[in-house]
């Protein structure tokens, strides 16, 4: 291994270093949410225990947390969102939405199963993936604070129902949890978002990438042909 290649490793190692650093795990204390859209996503009818029936979207719910775009999925339906910047406790999942009193841990890591084994193919282009996985953590969210959620009658669950039956086998299957906390507030919805933000870990991934590809590319740069 030659000198620019051992550069090119190490600086691939501490770029990726660098920006998980930067974007490593929540901390509790309060943040500023901004929530700015939901796609992918599909209109859904919903009845909620405290706000009845009403149209809805179903999908990955942009936020910027301190000015980071962040994907989340509510874990509310039982309180309106706001579009505007509004402060935001980061909680443990267990213990949120706010003010139900929380839907304990057993719901909080069936919510962190339905991440790890949904949420890649939430980000894709078919809406009804993000929409199945944001009903399932819904009716997750229900089941553990006793507040009723209902979909509305003849109403597509896009797959939810199946999400929640393998989230329930997981821990057998084997699925590691994904590391969750909630944005909570007791006025507006709540969120879950992943403890590690995506843009870290797909920073660590490019620095190594690069690092790849240097060595890859040394490799295969032809040898010069000398003649006597």
């Amino acid at each position: 291994m030659n000198r620019s290649t051992r550069l090119a490793i190490i600086l691939g190692v501490s770029i990726g270093a660098t920006v998980s650093a930067w974007a490593g795990p929540y901390t509790i204390g309060t943040v500023t949410v901004t929530e700015t859209g939901t796609s992918p996503a599909k209109t859904v009818q919903i009845i909620s225990g405290t706000l009845g029936p009403l149209d809805v979207y179903a999908g990955i719910t942009e936020l910027t947390v301190d000015g980071v775009p962040t994907n989340s999925f509510c874990i509310d339906p039982y309180q309106y969102s706001n579009s505007s910047a509004q402060p935001y406790t980061v909680a443990s999942l267990a213990s949120a939405p706010s003010p139900t009193g929380g839907m304990g841990s057993d719901a909080a890591l069936i919510i962190s199963n339905l991440w790890a084994e949904n949420y890649q193919a939430a980000l894709g282009d078919d809406p009804g993936s993000a929409a199945g996985l944001q009903i399932a953590i819904w009716e997750e969210v229900a089941s553990g604070t006793g507040i009723s959620f209902l979909l509305a009658p003849g109403q597509s669950d896009y797959g939810a129902s199946t999400m929640i039956a393998a989230a329930l086998a997981a821990d057998s299957n084997g699925v590691a949890p994904v590391s969750l906390v909630a944005l909570s507030n007791t006025t507006y919805q709540d969120y879950v978002v992943q403890n590690v933000p995506d843009s870290g870990m797909t920073l660590v991934l490019l620095g190594f990438g690069l690092a790849s590809l240097a060595i890859v590319g040394r490799k295969a740069r032809p040898v010069p042909v000398t003649t006597d």
